[in-house]
């Protein structure tokens, strides 16, 4: 079987922009809606890390300064671990496909057949979930910068969050595509969870909303 990785000419987050979109709009599966909810949360804390980085150092903002440089560590980790989520999700797939194309002439066959669908549903839901909770993650800081980072950027600051929510709320839904391969207990404690995930981002991209829309004066 053929790793996930050789179904590329390079990992994803190598291509081009214009080469990853063409990627995404072609009629392969993959990547698809989890790599790209992983592309939009490592975008959002992208924004979100911008604003800081226009924020310290100002003398207007000299009083965020320290808690903003904390900051700025905490959500690079989080960037950077949504960025390795974009060829993960991929990957995952590819690998959930290898598998149901498995042999099965025999039990030996079957059981190995099994054995690895098993293993490749569970990273299926892994990734995408990984995604939600790094997304959420950030977010949860969103409120702070939008309302005490550097007012020129504040629209940057709501857009990350928006970008935030969306990479939460994607990669959700690719959890619960995949929950079929998983046994019952598990995919239902997995939908408990998908939706008190779901209902605190909303409220964080709402709180950010409001800051925001005061700001702009809209």
């Amino acid at each position: 079987m053929n790793s996930p990785s050789q179904n590329f000419p390079a990992r994803l987050v190598h291509q081009p922009v214009l080469g990853f979109i063409e990627l995404v709009a072609s009629k392969a599966p993959a990547p698809g809606g989890g790599s790209v909810a992983a592309l939009s949360g490592s975008l959002g804390v992208a924004l979100l890390v911008m604003v800081i980085n226009l924020t310290v150092g100002k003398k207007n903002y000299a009083a965020v300064s320290a808690r903003f440089t904390e900051l700025r560590g905490t959500l690079e980790d989080l960037r950077a671990r949504l960025t390795v989520c974009i060829d993960d999700d991929t990957n995952a797939f590819n690998r959930l496909r290898a598998a149901s194309k498995l042999p099965e002439c025999d039990e030996i066959e079957k059981a190995a057949k099994d054995k690895e669908q098993a293993a490749a549903s569970g990273e299926a839901v892994r990734v995408p979930e990984s995604t939600m909770k790094l997304c959420l993650a950030a977010l949860e800081h969103a409120p702070e910068i939008a309302d005490e980072g550097n007012a020129n950027c504040v629209s940057d600051a709501g857009t990350g969050a928006e970008m935030l929510l969306a990479g939460l709320e994607g990669a959700a839904a690719n959890v619960l595509i995949n929950l079929s391969g998983l046994p019952a207990d598990a995919a239902q404690s997995l939908r408990q969870e998908v939706d008190t995930l779901r209902r605190h981002g909303r409220a964080l991209l709402e709180r950010t909303r409001e800051i925001v829309g005061a700001k702009l004066g809209g």
